[in-house]
């Protein structure tokens, strides 16, 4: 982990001709990719149509995987209301006749450079990205929770299911929305509850309507943050304006912040910016290749793959935390920096248009592109008069979630007859890499419950 000054000269440089065409022609072709993704109108439903007639295509070949991959992609792009429909009605008539190619996803999902490690020794996961929340207790059931999409098909594929389930309420942690995904849908139909974290409207909508064994918990991946890793320091000086913590990815949209930085510069306005990411589908040199296209690379302080506390110290200096994709997950970066008490500014309509709860008058606010310059002037300058670590403290915590979690396995164990406890799972917190637990002697503590999992492997 390390750090370095952004100011150096190289960066503070403009580009030469050729570099600027090239990054000019990169930055076209993004726009017209993010244009139809997100605003072609009508040309949606020619692309959803076109999908929907492939997807037949696939499965009268008997490609019936692939065509169920396919279809949700149009499904989670929510290019219209037809597609949908259509999409989870061909999901309904799979399940009805029986078809196993939801199934069968599980078995052919191929290992990328990312999960690898966990393909070749699945094992990794108990601890890491699954963990025991809480132990069995004669006939009541313990929880373990999943997190990640890319982990349910490993779930599924490696460990047996119905064995764990037998002594486990199993809670799934999904990392993004849009949950018609076959790394959630392949669980579909088991012979028992799976209790599915879900925020966004429109997920929680599909879930009822698939009418399984999924049960919607009113919770999401970004309840799970550390408030004590993550708070406002004492003393601590506010020499920059804004942070922007995000991976060096195409979809986080450095590009798009750059330009309304110097669209404000040319008001002479020069913000301040602390950059914090790792590397994604780029790497920090495409990033700082593209602050020197839009001549802003001298306000720039860049950090690569700190430490939770150095990105504490980073999040104390700033006065507004910025999240400028259009479409994600359940983002933890601006819940941490509410913990830290700095603000946040979204996209408006972001991921599916859901005005968050949590997005309010003392956390923050939704801009559009056009408004990002002078909303990001408005929190530079009133954000010592918010207070978003008490908003979020009171809303949503690690402590807050664990209940909602709690309340609904007790409503299913009421509804079913069966016996629950309430107030006994242990509180986890999530960071980038791993789940952990609150209480760092709860590891001890379900070490039993560990090595159940494990001995659960395919082939133990």
């Amino acid at each position: 982990m390390h750090k370095t000054d952004a100011t150096a000269s190289h960066l503070a440089a403009g580009l030469g001709p050729s570099e600027r065409i090239a990054v000019g022609v990169q930055r076209w072709r993004w726009h017209l990719r993010e244009y139809l993704q997100f605003d072609a109108g009508v040309a949606h439903a020619c692309l959803g149509a076109a999908g929907l007639t492939a997807g037949s295509i696939l499965r009268t070949r008997g490609r019936g995987v692939r065509a169920i991959r396919l279809e949700s992609a149009l499904h989670r792009a929510a290019l219209a209301g037809f597609v949908d429909r259509t999409v989870e009605r061909r999901i309904a008539r799979s399940r009805a006749s029986g078809s196993a190619d939801l199934q069968r996803h599980a078995e052919t999902v191929a290992p990328v450079a990312a999960t690898r490690v966990f393909f070749e020794d699945p094992g990794r996961l108990v601890g890491k990205r699954i963990l025991v929340l809480k132990s069995p207790n004669g006939a009541e059931k313990g929880v373990v929770l999943v997190d990640y999409f890319f982990v349910f098909p490993l779930f599924a594929r490696f460990f047996d299911l119905d064995r764990i389930a037998s002594r486990y309420h199993i809670v799934l942690e999904p990392s993004w929305s849009g949950y018609c995904e076959p790394d959630l849908l392949c669980l579909l139909d088991r012979p028992f509850p799976l209790f599915v974290q879900a925020y966004e409207p429109r997920d929680i909508a599909l879930l009822e309507r698939l009418d399984s064994n999924f049960i919607p918990v009113p919770t999401a991946a970004n309840w799970w943050i550390d408030h004590r890793a993550f708070h406002p320091i004492d003393g601590a000086v506010r020499d920059a304006d804004v942070l922007f913590l995000a991976a060096w990815a195409r979809y986080k949209r450095h590009d798009a912040f750059f330009h309304a930085l110097a669209r404000l510069r040319r008001r002479g306005e020069r913000l301040k910016v602390i950059l914090v990411g790792y590397n994604g589908d780029q790497r920090r040199a495409d990033i700082e290749r593209l602050a020197r296209y839009h001549g802003v690379a001298d306000q720039m302080e860049i950090f690569e793959r700190i430490a939770p506390e150095e990105i504490n110290r980073q999040f104390a200096r700033v006065k507004a935390n910025l999240l400028w994709s259009r479409r994600e997950g359940f983002n933890r970066a601006i819940v941490e920096g509410m913990y830290a008490g700095v603000p946040a500014i979204l996209h408006e309509g972001f991921n599916y248009g859901y005005r968050y709860p949590y997005i309010n008058e003392q956390t923050g606010a939704f801009a559009t592109e056009a408004s990002l310059p002078d909303r990001l002037l408005e929190f530079v300058r009133r954000s010592r008069s918010m207070d978003p670590r008490t908003w979020v403290l009171s809303h949503m915590s690690p402590q807050q979630a664990t209940a909602v979690i709690d309340a609904s396995i007790a409503a299913y164990a009421r509804q079913h007859g069966e016996p629950w406890t309430e107030g006994r799972i242990a509180v986890k917190v999530t960071s980038l890499d791993a789940m952990a637990y609150w209480d760092e002697g709860d590891r001890d503590r379900f070490a039993s419950d560990h090595a159940f999992l494990r001995s659960m492997l395919r082939g133990s």
